[in-house]
This record gives C-alpha cells, structure tokens and sequence, in this order.
C-alpha cells in the first residue's frame, strides 16, 4: 500500500523467507556455509537450530536457490508417526511410484535406488528437513538409518536438519546417539544485535527500493533502538514493527519513522508480551547511540 510513497518496487518486511533479501548476519552466513559445506562437500548430516522467527526458514530458502544447481533439495515436513511414513513423503517428493501395501523395506528398497540413480547422474540428494524438531523418534531414526547405504567412497544423501533449540535437546537423548554420531556441523541462530538489527532494516530498504542511492524513507538512531527493544532482535518482529511503522509514516505523509511511531505500532500488535526466549542471553544491552541515516 505504501510502494509508491516510498518509491519501492516491492514491500520491503514480508514475513516470507524470500531469499532476494537473505540478510547475512555473522551468525546465518556461518549457517548457510556450513550447510553448502556440507552438501558441497558431500558431508552427510548438518543441523541449524535457532528460536521461532530468526529466520531459519529463510537460510533453507537461500541455500536452495545457492546448491540447487548441484543437488537435488528434497523438502521434507514434519509430523510423521513413523519411519514408513518418511519414506513414503520422499517417494512422493521425488515422484517415485509406491503402493500402500509396501512394506518398509520394499519403501527402503525404492529410496536407496533412487538415490544411487541421482548420485550416478550426478546430481546427489539433500533432504531438507523444516521444523524437525517436531518429528516422532521413528521417523528422525528413519533419516538416520539412511546413511547405511553409503558407498565405500561417498554418501548417497545428505541431510539438513532445521529446527527449534529443542531438537538439541532430542539428540541428546539415548535413543538418538546414532544420529547425533552422524552430524558433522550443528550451528544456532539467535536473534540479532542492536548493529545488526539496524544494517538489516537499511538492507531490506535498499532491496526494495528503485533507487537504492536515494532512498525515500529514513529510520532515526532513536527508532532504531526503539524497535530493537521492543523486538530483541528477532527478524520476523522486526519486520512485524517496521512494515507497520512504514505504513502509519505514509498515512502521515512523513518520510521519516520516529519512535513514537514505533510505539504506536507496538501497542497495536501487543509487542510488550514479546516472550523472554527472543532475548539472546549472550548479548549485553544496547549501548549504541545509531547515526540517523541508514
């Protein structure tokens, strides 16, 4: 509603994990690497955990857009009761026909054959698994057991575990000893810094934006360190207050976001309930007085 006042071709804070504005902060370029590491470098297992809206689901989106040329990315969801059950979403996935009446190791059978079909075509498999904290035991054993069917020379698939900091948790538990023997690389996302939170914002405006030399819109120091505030951090917050706060600022006819826009913004949207669990118990409280232009 607000492009042409701003002059922008698109808007700038959709909560869509659109990869055109992947935000490298140091702590999600460390999880992107590491996930092309891992596929690129045929490692098997990686794992990247983080809290609801730091933005995991946009690094997955970016490194499909970044390995596709060398893998075939499967997506895999969640909420599977047992191990038949994945294996049927891969076949699914990668159309590879099946009957209900399968038994698990016809389904394995399927599955390890198509993966060494795409290995020796050259075009190996990553299973790119979203929210796998909320898988059942079976079905992340399921992923486990895949790696069996490695060659003595390479693995046939490699798979991207993506979830919330309790899937830590679960492979810590006995039962998952095997598959935690398998990661190579586990990264945490947190929310961002107060200097990161402010580089992400004047980011997502310059992609936006049709002239990004001469933006349209301006986000004061004090805004900045209110909107840090009130979201922690958090990307998905983030773009919560700043799209509102750009929508209220053209209503007023104003090309500048103050703070007490913020706080207008955050009253609408309840913000003051923001859970402690979006706080990075690492960081120390903000003590950067930010310039006023981007």
């Amino acid at each position: 509603m607000y492009e042409a006042f701003f002059n922008l071709n698109t808007l700038p804070f959709e909560n869509t994990p659109d990869p055109r504005f992947f935000f490298g902060s140091e702590e999600h370029r460390e999880a992107l690497a590491a996930i092309e590491y891992t596929i690129r470098m045929r490692k098997g297992y990686v794992c990247v955990t983080g809290p609801v809206g730091t933005g995991k689901t946009t690094v997955s989106r970016t490194m499909i857009s970044r390995c596709s040329d060398s893998a075939r990315i499967v997506p895999i969801l969640h909420g599977h009761e047992d191990g038949k059950q994945l294996l049927r979403q891969i076949l699914r996935a990668v159309e590879v026909t099946y009957h209900l009446n399968d038994d698990h190791a016809i389904l394995l059978e399927k599955v390890f054959t198509f993966l060494h079909e795409q290995y020796a075509a050259g075009e190996p498999v990553v299973l790119l698994v979203d929210e796998a904290h909320a898988m059942s035991d079976s079905a992340l054993q399921e992923l486990c057991m895949l790696s069996n069917y490695d060659t003595n020379r390479a693995k046939l698939v490699q798979v991207v575990l993506v979830g919330q900091p309790e899937l830590l948790h679960r492979l810590h538990e006995p039962q998952m000893a095997a598959l935690k023997q398998r990661i190579s690389m586990v990264k945490a996302l947190r929310p961002m810094t107060i200097q990161e939170t402010a580089a992400y914002i004047g980011h997502r405006i310059r992609m936006a934006s049709i002239d990004p030399q001469h933006l349209q819109v301006r986000f004061p120091g004090k805004a900045l360190e209110a909107i840090f505030n009130l979201t922690h951090g958090v990307p998905r917050l983030v773009n919560y207050v700043c799209d509102n706060a750009m929508l209220l600022a053209s209503v007023k006819k104003e090309r500048e976001i103050t703070p007490a826009m913020v706080q207008t913004v955050a009253a609408d949207l309840s913000l003051s309930l923001v859970h402690n669990d979006f706080v990075s118990s690492t960081s120390d409280a903000p003590r950067l007085a930010l310039a006023g232009n981007m």
